[in-house]
């Protein structure tokens, strides 16, 4: 049975995203200092597209679309050696400390400014998919863009690499949060408050990821009666499978999780336990090869089984939502799962009208998966 430290990551890598304008960079300074507060040693990777126009390849000067396919590979193929560089060596220079990288957005983001023909293209070229790239990363945090909600504050004066019209960044916005769809940690910090509320729910989204103790998330769980399937926005399927394992530790929760897209699967490990003195429990994950997965799958609970289900990602509102159909004996079963941008006591959770819920069962453990997974009792 793996211990703590088999699921502590020598190196944590958090894509901090958004729309222009929507304040990563003024967010960095206070996310480092918290960050180190805690005692984890903080990275910062800049935004690649801002370094290459900075210092000479300025895509102002561009007026044909091969130029533009071009300039946006270049940025694919720097973002991803900055990453891979910085990783293997705060990992080799520091292997005794906790370690964060933060970058200034990732890979995908270069797909909110090109066509899916040419990124696809470019992805096929260097023999990569989607999930792959989005798996690179242990968290994605997506700032919203201030012309959506703060439009009073849309400006350029501190990024002169900005070109965009606050329409433009509206779409932009859009189009990179739908680029991260169906990542396993995917949060969105809207312009519901001021500015500094906005960083601090960045750090709380930040905090939960790297396993401080901090408020937890308002999640709600609703069970679904039909969905209008052809009115769902952008949106992406995952195949999902989840077995729960042996623990000696009654308080302890121990389970693998494969998570599958377009023929590419990863392999998840993780743990909830209680934090020391708190009472808001710690989550600890990492990814794992198929082969220890399926090794690890001889050690399942025997009083569970294992739990499938298809889980439909997409964003309608600000909101992100997760309908998860499930399989098997439970077919038929459907949950939509969204994260309130607000505290408990001043929650508002707006569903979409294309999806018509019944009751709400986040506090319900009859619905929970630890509980589906239980194997049916022969009196049940």
């Amino acid at each position: 049975m793996p211990t703590s430290s088999r699921l502590l990551q020598p190196v944590s890598m958090i894509v901090l995203t958004g729309g222009p304008c929507s304040g990563k960079s003024s967010s960095l300074a206070y996310l480092t200092e918290k960050l180190s507060d805690h005692g984890f040693m903080v990275f910062v990777v800049p935004e690649t597209a801002t370094l290459i126009t900075g210092n000479g390849i300025d895509r102002r000067k561009m007026d044909k679309p091969g130029q533009i396919v071009v300039f946006e590979e270049a940025i694919f193929d720097m973002q991803m050696s900055f990453e891979d560089t910085y990783k293997q060596a705060v990992a080799r220079i520091f292997p005794e400390r906790r370690k964060v990288i933060l970058l200034d957005r990732g890979i995908m983001d270069i797909r909110a400014f090109l066509t899916d023909e040419v990124f696809n293209g470019i992805l096929k070229k260097k023999g990569l998919t989607r999930a792959a790239i989005r798996h690179r990363y242990d968290g994605v945090i997506h700032l919203v863009t201030a012309a959506d909600g703060a439009s009073e504050y849309y400006t350029g004066e501190n990024n002169s690499a900005r070109l965009e019209t606050p329409e433009e960044a509206l779409r932009i916005d859009l189009r990179t949060q739908e680029s991260w769809l169906g990542h396993p940690r995917f949060k969105i910090i809207d312009n519901s408050t001021d500015f500094q509320g906005k960083i601090k729910r960045t750090f709380s989204a930040i905090a939960r990821l790297l396993g401080i103790p901090d408020v937890p998330p308002t999640r709600e769980k609703y069970l679904v009666d039909r969905i209008e399937t052809n009115a769902l926005p952008a949106h992406q399927r995952l195949d999902i499978e989840q077995v729960y394992l042996r623990s000696k530790d009654k308080r302890e929760e121990t389970r693998i999780r494969r998570r599958g897209q377009d023929g590419t699967y990863f392999h998840f490990l993780a743990r909830t336990r209680p934090a020391g003195g708190q009472n808001v429990p710690v989550e600890e994950e990492e990814l794992i090869p198929e082969q220890e997965y399926l090794s690890l799958t001889r050690l399942m609970d025997p009083r569970t089984e294992v739990l499938s289900k298809e889980r439909m990602c997409f964003l309608w509102n600000n909101q992100y939502f997760e309908l998860d159909s499930y399989k098997g004996r439970h077919k038929g079963l459907m949950m939509l799962l969204v994260e309130s941008q607000e505290p408990r006591e001043q929650k508002r959770v707006h569903v979409p009208p294309f999806v018509a819920v019944g009751k709400c069962v986040t506090h319900d453990p009859r619905y929970t998966d630890k509980n589906l997974a239980r194997r049916r009792q022969r009196n049940e």
